[in-house]
């Protein structure tokens, strides 16, 4: 491990124990010289999963990776499915390095997926972390600006309103069927 990933380590890690208090736990996914390190924060009602380590990671293209992300899902689900949590953040990441060979953006949704866990909506939206603090959106290590991104599982349906009618839409969808993004076991908005 580099002085560069330790210090890239403590720039994120010290803002997401300012925000959400010290780790649980941590789990490292590391194949040829990627390496990313998964964290876990729980509170009573919300778990939190943040990656370091996927923005010191190049694409299969040879891009700079520019991209963190975060999940968050009602606590009561973690204790039967953690691990199956954990995996399918690192597949999301693994998916964006070489498989879609560029970054993620906010409003960014990709098509249902095998890779999400059973029962869970299966395409994915990148978001902005919303509901969280406004200083998790965006870090500067050095001269790279990254994106911390909020991986939002979302239903089939869902995305093809967002294919079709835009992020904004769907955003509307959900405040009017008054439905939780955070709740991966909620019915879809459409």
């Amino acid at each position: 491990m580099s002085l560069e990933f330790d210090i890239r380590r403590s720039i994120f890690l010290s803002r997401y124990i300012e925000e959400w208090g010290m780790p649980d736990s941590r789990r490292v996914m590391s194949k040829k010289d990627n390496l990313v390190e998964l964290y876990t924060f729980s509170s009573e009602k919300i778990q939190r999963y943040a990656t370091i380590g996927l923005s010191s990671c190049k694409t299969t293209a040879g891009i700079e990776c520019t991209n963190e992300l975060f999940l968050a899902v009602p606590s009561y689900i973690v204790d039967e499915q953690a691990e199956i949590i954990e995996n399918y953040i690192f597949d999301i990441s693994a998916y964006l390095l070489c498989r879609l060979g560029r970054n993620a953006e906010s409003g960014m949704a990709i098509p249902e997926s095998p890779i999400a866990p059973k029962g869970w909506p299966s395409a994915i939206l990148f978001d902005e972390p919303y509901g969280e603090s406004e200083e998790l959106a965006c870090f500067h290590v050095g001269a790279q600006h990254v994106n911390l991104l909020w991986v939002m599982p979302i239903h089939s349906s869902e995305y093809e309103l967002i294919k079709a009618e835009g992020l904004e839409r769907f955003d509307k969808a959900i405040q009017t069927a008054d439905l939780s993004v955070v709740d991966v076991g909620r019915e879809s908005c459409v």
